[in-house]
């Protein structure tokens, strides 16, 4: 055997020697790495702990705040239909109260105007502006003109058709500026002849009444029909406040009108011709 051989065989020798320490020290290693996973586990979870906790209460945390979010939204949304439905039903009840409101005073001035021949067309109250002039929801399309008288469900006057449109009319108060209605004092025995003016802001004065008349408060007066507009006898309001002055001719006094400013409904006098 020469040289050249040896050295091969040494060389093989010496290559299954490293593969065999190599598997031994890789054996070692894994055993080891058993051996000692407990431990390092161990020491990787309380170094990791602190960590974790945090993440995880972070975790929670963005759950609730989510889920809170999401509540909130479903809560808003509920509270909206509640709303939503509230609305509905106030809307329902309103309707059916203003229709018994309707009936109720059409069936009471049914009563107070029984005997008086008068077509009375009801009108729902839908605008009151500061000069004393109201707005209702009927107008040329329902037969309504200018200058119709307008009561209430007591017989008592608002006022008179001031301007028509086609489906509202204005109405104006006997309270307005520019109001003035001949009226008598509603006696049996004596009648007591005067003018009814407004002053705004439902206030009304009577006027012109001789100072050798006798009023009192808490006469009541109605409508003469002088001025050819308003039927007679239709009520206008109670006697206040009665002022005299030895250098007039004339008394006046405060009148308390009849006319109220909460009425839903009014009715309009579609047939009176003087």
């Amino acid at each position: 055997m020469n040289f050249s051989d040896n050295f091969s065989i040494n060389k093989k020798n010496n290559n299954w020697a490293r593969f065999l320490v190599g598997a031994i020290a890789l054996l070692f290693f894994i055993a080891g790495l058993n051996f000692f996973s407990s431990g390092a586990k161990n020491m990787f979870y309380a170094l990791s702990a602190p960590l974790q906790k945090t993440f995880w209460t972070a975790g929670e945390s963005s759950s609730s705040f989510l889920a809170s979010l999401v509540n909130a939204g479903n809560l808003n949304q509920q509270n909206q239909n509640l709303k939503n439905e509230n609305q509905r039903l106030q809307a329902e009840v309103a309707s059916l109260q203003s229709i018994v409101s309707g009936n109720q005073a059409q069936s009471a001035v049914s009563s107070a105007c029984q005997n008086s021949g008068f077509i009375l067309l009801m009108a729902g109250v839908i605008g009151l502006d500061n000069q004393d002039m109201m707005t209702i929801n009927k107008g040329l399309d329902d037969g309504i003109a200018e200058n119709m008288p307008v009561i209430n469900k007591q017989g008592a006057l608002f006022g008179r058709v001031f301007k028509v449109y086609k489906r509202f009319s204005e109405v104006m108060l006997i309270s307005n500026k520019n109001s003035v209605i001949n009226v008598k004092v509603q006696r049996q025995d004596s009648e007591i002849d005067g003018i009814a003016k407004g002053r705004g802001k439902f206030d009304v004065y009577l006027d012109l009444v001789s100072i050798d008349d006798t009023i009192n408060q808490g006469d009541v007066l109605v409508t003469s029909a002088l001025e050819g507009i308003f039927p007679k006898d239709l009520l206008v309001g109670t006697v206040a406040n009665i002022e005299k002055n030895d250098q007039d001719p004339h008394q006046s006094s405060q009148i308390v009108p009849f006319l109220d400013s909460s009425a839903d409904n009014l009715f309009v006098i579609t047939n009176y011709k003087r």
